[in-house]
């Protein structure tokens, strides 16, 4: 009696072996049927920064430009705010790319303890900034202005 039942316990050990090890082959089957050069790994997603910033630079790649924006958001203070600006103002002069151009003034913004409030823009307040700064304000809210990015309603209630 119980080596009938030993040997019904080894048969099913067998059995289900042996479904497992078809379901293995089942799955390294569909993987073969993956494109590999269609396959992004976590190394080919996080390009190093040199890359991006001569993509930037060289051709005005937007999607480079957005990833190194919000890897710079991560950053610390001081590059987050610089490194955003200088970038920014590539984008937004050389390749007129809009975001660019709010993204390099939200950068001044943060930058200068301003209030950036593009929904109301009678909220931001430039006059207490120095008064380098406020002019490199209203030169980049010109450029916006001239580009009809922003109204001159919105232009004219900036606070200076």
């Amino acid at each position: 009696m119980v080596n009938k039942i030993l040997g019904l316990v080894f048969l099913l050990c067998i059995f289900s072996c042996k479904e497992k090890i078809e379901d293995i082959q089942i799955q390294k089957e569909k993987l073969n049927e993956v494109n590999q050069d269609e396959v992004r790994t976590i190394s080919t997603m996080t390009t190093n920064y040199d890359t991006l910033i001569n993509r930037v630079k060289k051709y005005g790649d937007t999607d480079a430009y957005d990833e190194l924006f919000y890897s710079f958001k991560d950053c610390c203070f001081d590059q987050r705010t610089d490194s955003v600006m200088v970038y920014s103002m590539i984008m937004a002069e050389k390749y007129h790319y809009e975001r660019a151009y709010f993204d390099y003034f939200s950068a001044f913004c943060e930058k200068n303890n301003v209030e950036e409030n593009y929904q109301d823009f009678s909220k931001i307040d430039i006059s207490k900034t120095d008064k380098v700064s406020k002019k490199q304000a209203e030169d980049w809210l010109r450029i916006m202005l001239s580009k009809k990015l922003i109204t001159q309603e919105d232009f004219n209630n900036v606070k200076r």
